[in-house]
């Protein structure tokens, strides 16, 4: 049977490499490859793990075809060639430009036996190792693969973010999000865990604080604009007193509802934005 290049992942561990004390980067990319050894054991799996890990890690993952489209053909001949040595996979990562490889093997003895190591691209190094005997007709949930995967990775890796665009009519305004000071307007772009709610204040001297509830999907990208007025300005045309939030590019796979629940300072009556 001729080897594919597929997404995998073993069940369980025997044997693994301590992790760096050093945070690592949550966003980095990672391309899953596995070398299969005349085994037909857990079809689809691939595809399931590749779904498990986009959904529910922050990791930039490459898939098969996404990794076959930037290496090329040869891909497989040469996951094959390294033969599992750390140094040649290593290589293959920094050809597919990402950080690091998560490297599977698969076969059976019996049993069928999946191994794994992630493997640094750039020193091609083994970062963690894993290796387990499983049933020939295994069916793990997904809920399963993500468990055996917190195995291998680090924890960080499970921590979703989006971004929060804060926008102040007003230079020099004190930001504070969840109730952390993120300086004065204009702030840069916020990168925070998600999905959460965050509470979003605004103020300045002279003028009436901004205050507003965010509701932040993985992947989103909430944009708020915040106008700060000074008191008694607009009284007229109250509507214009109102402080608006709207969610822009929702990067998030299927449908997702983004609520934002704005508050101004003295009223006691919320807007509700339901954005889709």
């Amino acid at each position: 049977m001729r080897p594919t290049v597929a997404v995998i992942i073993a069940l369980g561990a025997v044997v693994t490499v301590a992790r760096p004390a050093a945070a690592e980067d949550p966003r980095r990319a990672v391309a899953v490859l596995e070398f299969r050894s005349e085994s037909t054991a857990l079809p689809q799996i691939g595809r399931r793990i590749a779904d498990v890990m986009g959904t529910r890690t922050s990791l930039k993952v490459l898939g098969d075809d996404q990794a076959r489209q930037r290496y090329g053909a040869a891909l497989v001949a040469d996951v094959v060639a390294c033969d599992g040595e750390a140094r040649c996979i290593g290589a293959i990562g920094r050809k597919l430009n990402v950080d690091e490889v998560l490297l599977v093997g698969v076969s059976e003895l019996g049993d069928v036996i999946l191994t794994v190591q992630r493997i640094d691209s750039r020193t091609g190094k083994v970062k963690s190792r894993l290796a387990e005997a499983l049933a020939a007709d295994a069916a793990p949930s997904d809920d399963e693969l993500a468990v055996h995967l917190g195995r291998v990775l680090p924890v960080e890796d499970f921590v979703r973010f989006g971004i929060i665009a804060i926008r102040v009519n007003v230079d020099g305004a004190d930001v504070k999000v969840g109730g952390t000071p993120r300086g004065t307007s204009p702030v840069p772009d916020l990168r925070v865990p998600a999905p959460a709610t965050y509470p979003i204040e605004v103020s300045k001297l002279g003028f009436q604080t901004f205050r507003a509830e965010v509701d932040i999907a993985p992947d989103a990208n909430i944009k708020v604009n915040a106008e700060l007025t000074r008191p008694g300005q607009g009284e007229d045309r109250w509507y214009k007193r109102w402080y608006v939030a709207a969610a822009a590019g929702v990067l998030v796979a299927g449908a997702v509802t983004t609520t934002v629940v704005l508050v101004r300072d003295r009223d006691s009556v919320p807007v509700d934005g339901m954005i889709q």
